[in-house]
């Protein structure tokens, strides 16, 4: 029997809380049961029509700086582009996991990338949980042919996961007032 609690005295609200995008890690290693861990939080998000469209891969050290030289090389010469900085990020984060369409079963793509946008937010909360910074990167999905390449994957890039173990403690950004988005 599911019992449901409604109020403030949840745990959960404390990761939502303190969540912050992280984009500076100490060279301590991250290991991988952790990181299943997320993963397993992440397939628990709700779907469209509960089609699952998400593939996740945990990159080795290597693959990792692949990618992010990859992604240097592509926004390098596009005038404030943030690519290069996200590249910097990507090699000093002690993991990265990237994050994937399936499009064979795909068949609405909004609903589908809406999915995998819940699935990425568990993930992260739950790394958040277990005392570990992430970023999620949307300037992977520049380089989608090139990161299918380096993984030897024939799916979509929709973004990664930058994770490790937090170098820095950002104070909360500001949020919008609740009368101005509440209609």
């Amino acid at each position: 029997m599911l019992l449901f609690i409604y109020g403030d005295n949840m745990e959960l609200n404390d990761a939502i809380a303190s969540r912050r995008s992280i984009r500076k890690f100490k060279k301590e290693s991250v290991g991988e049961d952790v990181l299943i861990e997320g993963i397993k939080a992440a397939i628990l998000a709700p779907s469209a029509h509960n089609r699952q469209p998400w593939r996740f891969k945990i990159v080795s050290k290597e693959e990792k700086g692949k990618i992010a030289a990859a992604l240097r090389e592509k926004t390098k010469d596009i005038p404030g582009h943030t690519g290069v900085h996200t590249a910097g990020i990507i090699d000093d984060a002690n993991q990265l996991i990237v994050v994937f369409i399936d499009n064979q079963i795909s068949e609405n793509r909004e609903m589908d990338l809406l999915s995998i946008g819940a699935a990425i937010e568990n993930m992260i909360l739950s790394l958040t949980d277990k005392g570990l910074g992430s970023v999620w990167i949307g300037n992977t999905n520049l380089i989608n042919k090139e990161i299918g390449k380096i993984l030897d994957v024939e799916y979509e890039t929709v973004s990664s996961i930058a994770i490790g173990v937090p170098n820095q403690s950002p104070k909360a950004r500001p949020r919008k007032d609740l009368a101005d988005i509440v209609i």
